[in-house]
């Protein structure tokens, strides 16, 4: 299995092959612990081979071989745990970048909308600003007439007082 295939595996195939492995050490384990006992009790050298020296040559090829094997494991669970590592760093870190530039367009999104709202209340206070003074005016000139109106009429009526 190359580097790119187990960096496509998720954290559960990893995990699950790890699990394999060890099933696999256990059985080898067992296999080696068969192969003590037998040792112990010469039965397989004696099974297989007709002296003392050829059984020791046949063990040992054995042994060298549970050994080769259980080296081959512990290699493979090392590679496993650093590949392992390595896509969760990168996977972390791009997530990391992630979340960064969602924080960034969210903070111009926010800074856009307040200056948006900011330039329509100024706009909405300026109108309101010309329609009071509009009205003001309006008001004033109504309230200035009025009263021009009611000293011509107070003048007239004290003139028409005044000849009676």
């Amino acid at each position: 299995m190359t580097d790119n295939d187990v960096k496509k595996l998720s954290r559960k195939d990893l995990l699950e092959m790890l699990i394999d492995q060890s099933r696999e050490i256990e059985s080898l384990r067992a296999k080696l612990s068969e192969a003590e006992a037998a040792l112990k009790n010469r039965e397989i050298a004696i099974d297989k081979a007709g002296s003392i020296a050829e059984a020791s040559l046949l063990l040992n090829g054995v042994f060298e071989a549970a050994q080769a094997a259980c080296q081959q494991y512990t290699e493979n669970i090392s590679q496993l745990s650093q590949n392992q590592e390595a896509v969760c760093r990168q996977r972390e870190e791009e997530s990391q970048a992630k979340a960064q530039r969602i924080i960034e367009e969210a903070e111009a999104r926010r800074a856009d909308m307040e200056q948006e709202t900011q330039a329509r209340c100024d706009e909405m206070v300026a109108k309101a600003e010309a329609e009071s003074k509009k009205l003001w005016d309006d008001a004033s000139k109504k309230l200035e007439t009025f009263a021009a109106e009611y000293a011509e009429l107070q003048q007239i009526l004290s003139m028409m007082s005044a000849k009676k």
